[in-house]
């Protein structure tokens, strides 16, 4: 095993732990990581990204919905917005700057960051206040929101690879009532479907290295068995703080991201 091996193992130990433990498809630690430290190019990075995701997550939404923590009718509303979506995100990718909506997505990601800290403080203190708690939409009302929802983490899991969590995760919580462990394995389970779409379309275009996959994958899946298991193990208030946590820091991240030249060079048009 070269030294490249084995920085993309550990990049994936990393990735498979936190999607397994927030979950998450760990996009955001894959995609800075194969750009900055591996000199990836950006859309190679997506593409590559959202293939090792598609194991992570089918490991950490086994062991969720092995502890029942996962809401099948809300996945498959989910998920029929979201892979559509990943295929247009796909596509896009090819012809937009993310530069624009990274920060934009920064923004957002660190207002409900804060908001899903300040729940779960509040909590810690006596003070209980669960914000999703009192809308818990049914019938029409939830397919027609979670189509939606499923839509918008689609395009950006396909536009940006990263796995949908960071957008399905606080609209469940916050706009469907539904718990963090919940929310999470849900997510995990929508998630699959959404990176292979993203994936297949991204490898068609050439934007998939499956060597780095492959290496990523390996760590990828032991991370995500040790997350799962961490999950499901960890009080909904510390979930919901862990997330809200990672939610900020990630905005933080995006908005200090470079832009990417739209005109990069891939493997398929080397």
């Amino acid at each position: 095993m070269n030294g490249r091996a084995a920085r993309l193992i550990a990049i994936g130990v990393v990735t498979g732990l936190a999607g397994g433990l927030l979950g998450v498809g760990g996009g955001f630690v894959m995609v800075p990581a194969m750009v900055y430290l591996l000199r990836t190019p950006q859309r190679e990075a997506n593409g590559t990204s959202l293939a090792v995701i598609v194991p992570i997550a089918l490991v950490g939404a086994t062991i969720l919905g092995g502890g029942h923590q996962v809401d099948v009718e809300v996945a498959i509303a989910l998920a029929i917005g979201a892979v559509g979506g990943a295929v247009a995100g796909a596509r896009l990718s090819r012809r937009i700057s993310d530069a624009g909506l990274r920060r934009a997505f920064g923004v957002l990601a660190i207002v409900v960051g804060l908001l899903m800290i300040g729940e779960a403080v509040l909590h810690a203190v006596g003070a209980p206040v669960h914000f999703g708690s009192s809308l818990r939409p049914g019938g029409p009302s939830l397919w027609a929101l979670a189509l939606l929802v499923g839509a918008l983490a689609g395009v950006l899991s396909g536009l940006l690879g990263i796995g949908g969590g960071a957008i399905m995760i606080p609209a469940m919580t916050l706009l469907m009532g539904l718990s963090q462990h919940v929310a999470q394995g849900t997510s995990l389970l929508v998630i699959i479907p959404t990176a292979i779409s993203g994936s297949i379309t991204h490898f068609r275009m050439g934007n998939i290295r499956l060597e780095t996959a492959g290496w990523l994958s390996v760590g990828g899946v032991v991370g995500a068995v040790a997350g799962a298991s961490l999950a499901l193990a960890s009080p909904d208030q510390l979930l919901r703080l862990l997330f809200g946590g990672y939610l900020t820091f990630t905005g933080l991240q995006m908005m200090q991201s470079r832009p990417t030249d739209v005109i990069e060079p891939t493997m398929a048009s080397r």
